[in-house]
């Protein structure tokens, strides 16, 4: 095999299954949580987290965290890492709300969660994941291909007109009845149709 398939072939980028992500998610320290701004912007937040039964667990102070998943409760969730073999990146997708029960706190074990940042952080968000993605790549795999600038038109491509419908045949027409009258239906003339 030549140098160039070799590499081609340390390159290629795994998608992960949702059990290795997990994982990398549980090992993970610090994250990043993407919300929407009541203005509608976009924003970003690193914050320590912690995995359990399929959602993960943020303390928080009173911050425009808690005023932005109120209005805006999808978010998205990313930690990323390496190992001595791999760059790794995971995604997780969801909606996110205020843990308002003690014994949700108690049983998720946020409460032994401790903050990198210095703030009093006395609440706690859940995010609920709808999705969950990851991807790994060799470390020696990077590139450095000569940027292009863009020159076409950064919107995805319209989806092409529908085809005209093609005419079939007439339908059949419907069936008249003769007048009702009272209770019964006068039938048409026998002889009328011949």
């Amino acid at each position: 095999m030549d140098d160039s398939r070799a590499a081609d072939r340390r390159a290629t980028v795994e998608r992960l299954p949702a059990s290795t992500c997990w994982e990398y998610v549980q090992d993970a320290k610090l994250g990043r949580l993407a919300v929407i701004n009541a203005d509608g912007a976009p924003d970003i937040f690193p914050v320590n987290h912690l995995a359990h039964e399929g959602s993960l667990f943020i303390r928080t102070a009173r911050d425009p965290k808690l005023l932005h998943i109120a209005q805006h409760p999808l978010v998205a969730f990313e930690v990323d890492g390496e190992t001595d073999d791999f760059y790794w990146s995971v995604v997780i997708r969801g909606r996110a709300e205020r843990v308002t029960r003690d014994d949700e706190i108690r049983d998720s074990g946020v409460r032994r969660l401790t903050s990198w940042s210095p703030t009093v952080k006395l609440f706690v968000i859940k995010v609920v994941a709808s999705t969950v993605t990851g991807r790994r790549f060799p470390t020696r795999a990077g590139r450095a291909d000569s940027p292009l600038a863009f020159g076409g038109d950064a919107a995805a491509p319209s989806a092409p007109e529908a085809p005209a419908p093609v005419r079939g045949d007439r339908p059949e027409p419907i069936p008249h009845f003769g007048p009702r009258t009272g209770s019964h239906v006068v039938q048409p003339d026998a002889e009328a149709d011949s």
